[in-house]
């Protein structure tokens, strides 16, 4: 049962203490070796007095259909898609060039790759891949599936999000385009901007790849990077059928991958995703069910409560105040660790918040410990004083005392910095359980630094409106965010939130947060051949941006998720991601 194995997990986590306890304000502690497991997070809990929704609609036994909560994606493409409900999707439609184990998160040679080797030590690679590999159109995929794909992430004027992942790659900055000063619309001040019309990019393929033949091409680094193979599970690096370039929008509505599951029909926004099992899937875990129905919903107590009445088969996150409530309604309940961290972060952009003196205020008037322990959240998160997941190589449990609680220091840094005048804005999506706990941290300002709660709006948009408002520089406050690994590897964390060239719309360092020492910093860990010898550089990386405070590391948490008895097979690993080549249907 995959229950049993959730909960090995869990109780191996808790014995090699990988949940963080509370820390008082000081030096680090360091850690260099990875973790022998994973751990911990989810999204946070939403209120409601509501009961379980009545429908006519029968549970999904029977059929061999397995229905499964998320919300409304933001893209279903590979080149756009860095959050956590397409990537839902994308993960059961598409199978990479390397996999991950559920219980270990270690690579594994499950998916397309024969091979992934660098006789260099990581500055040139040689990736063979499998014969009698297909997408869902029966068209092959080759190593100029993969290269094609790759290229058009990178390429400038296609602006996609995934982009800044293939930055390490030998001609990436050749795909970019030339940029313009012009005054920011908010600020006043002069910034640069692309050009990609004026100044279009030099070349439209990165001269870091190569195809060598229909089954091997090789990548060329710019620099040296030993953990290069560790990225290529990720959804970015998928492969992409001829289709997607005749018409990406309309692909969009209906992928065509190459995974264990394929589309049947087109996406209804707002409503369901359907699939079907890949009759010639290449692999070896193909489905062992015949179809799998994401159900889109707007609000995760709406998905609770069609669960506790039978309406539905599996929700992967179960509102922390209403886990007992489940436990009791629902015949299977599991626990399993992830690697998420929920943060609040500034929008540098914003005149108001560019005074490092006021961010560190603001985070060290939060008191995280007394959060997590609140009935918020009961006990279920553990209060992050790092922005790095504790599963990840190198987490220190205190990076430095602007990341810890001290509501004294707070006060005196508030006051000698003016803090902010006017009224404050501050920003979560909404649906995901967020609102509770961000009014709980306005009123630990309340409290800490006499911020006049009066003067504090809250806003909230659904998640596809709210990652776009980002990209555009859209907030006018502090902002919820959360990031849980795309591969183990401390680089996923500082480089991909925080480096400067990392910016949407071809990155996710969404508080557009620039500081060249932390850049080079970030450089120089990337170059090393060891992982011991890169730690303690990203480790001084953290410590860079703790000074600064661009975000506020909040909470960790846990994957607990619930099912019904017409599924089985049910497993949530440390990506957040749920196993669906191992579910079953008991009908």
């Amino acid at each position: 049962m995959k229950t049993k194995r959730g909960k090995s997990a869990l109780a191996a986590l808790l014995a090699f203490g990988l949940f963080v306890a509370a820390c008082s304000s000081g030096e680090p502690t360091d850690t260099t070796e990875a973790p022998e497991d994973t751990t911990a997070t989810t999204e946070a809990p939403t209120e409601t007095t509501e009961a379980p929704t009545e429908t006519t609609e029968a549970p999904a036994a029977g059929g061999g259909i397995v229905t499964s909560y998320i919300g409304e994606p933001e893209w279903l493409q590979p080149p756009n898609t860095n959050e956590s409900e397409g990537n839902a999707v994308l993960s059961a439609l598409f199978r990479g060039l390397i996999d991950y184990n559920p219980e270990t998160s270690e690579p594994e040679f499950t998916g397309v790759a024969e091979s992934i080797t660098s006789a260099d030590e990581g500055l040139t690679w040689d990736i063979v891949l499998k014969d009698g590999w297909t997408f869902h159109d029966g068209t092959p995929v080759t190593a100029q599936s993969f290269v094609d794909s790759w290229n058009y992430s990178a390429y400038g004027p296609n602006a996609a999000q995934v982009s800044g992942f293939f930055s390490s790659i030998a001609g990436y900055e050749d795909l970019q385009c030339g940029t313009v000063t012009e005054p920011d619309p908010d600020t006043g001040e002069d910034v640069d901007v692309a050009d990609c019309e004026g100044q279009p990019p030099a070349s439209e393929t990165m001269s870091g790849l190569a195809v060598v033949d229909d089954l091997n091409f090789t990548v060329t680094l710019a620099q040296p990077e030993t953990f290069f193979m560790t990225r290529l599970g990720y959804t970015s690096y998928y492969p992409l059928p001829e289709a997607f370039f005749a018409d990406p929008a309309a692909y969009n509505e209906s992928p065509i991958g190459n995974g264990p599951f394929m589309m049947d029909g087109s996406w209804e926004h707002d409503v369901e995703i359907r699939t079907v099992a890949n009759p010639d899937f290449a692999g070896e875990d193909p489905a062992q069910i015949d179809g799998l129905t994401f159900r889109i919903y707007e609000d995760v107590n709406t998905a609770v409560n069609d669960l506790m009445a039978g309406n539905l088969d599996i929700v992967d996150f179960v509102p922390p105040e209403r886990v007992a409530e489940v436990e009791a309604a629902v015949p299977n309940f599991g626990e399993t660790a992830s690697s998420s961290i929920n943060y609040l972060a500034f929008p540098l952009y914003d005149p108001a918040y560019q005074n490092p003196d006021v961010r560190a205020a603001l985070s060290m008037a939060i008191d995280r410990e007394t959060l997590v322990n609140s009935p918020i959240f009961n006990g279920t998160r553990a209060p992050a004083f790092n922005l790095q997941a504790p599963v990840i190589p190198g987490y220190q449990e205190t990076v430095c005392d602007n990341w810890t609680y001290n509501p004294e220091q707070a006060a005196a840094l508030w006051e000698s910095s003016g803090g902010i005048e006017g009224p404050i804005t501050v920003w979560f999506n909404s649906g995901a359980g967020h609102d509770a706990w961000v009014e709980a941290v306005v009123n630990m300002w309340s409290e800490n630094l006499g911020l006049d709660v009066a003067n504090v709006t809250f806003e909230q948009l659904d998640f596809a409106d709210y990652l776009p408002l980002i990209d555009e520089q859209g907030m006018t406050g502090p902002f919820r965010l959360g990031w849980g690994m795309d591969y183990p590897h401390p680089q996923n964390y500082w480089q991909l939130l925080l480096y400067s060239e990392f910016v949407p719309p071809v990155g996710s360092n969404s508080t557009f947060y620039i500081n060249p020492e932390f850049d080079a910093k970030i450089d120089e860990a990337n170059a090393q051949a060891d992982i011991n010898a890169a730690i303690p550089l990203y480790q001084e990386a953290a410590a860079i941006a703790c000074a600064d405070t661009p975000l506020i590391p909040m909470f960790f948490g846990l994957n607990q998720y619930g099912w019904n008895d017409t599924v089985d097979g049910v497993y949530v690993d440390a990506f957040g991601n749920i196993v669906y080549t191992d579910l079953v249907t008991t009908g």
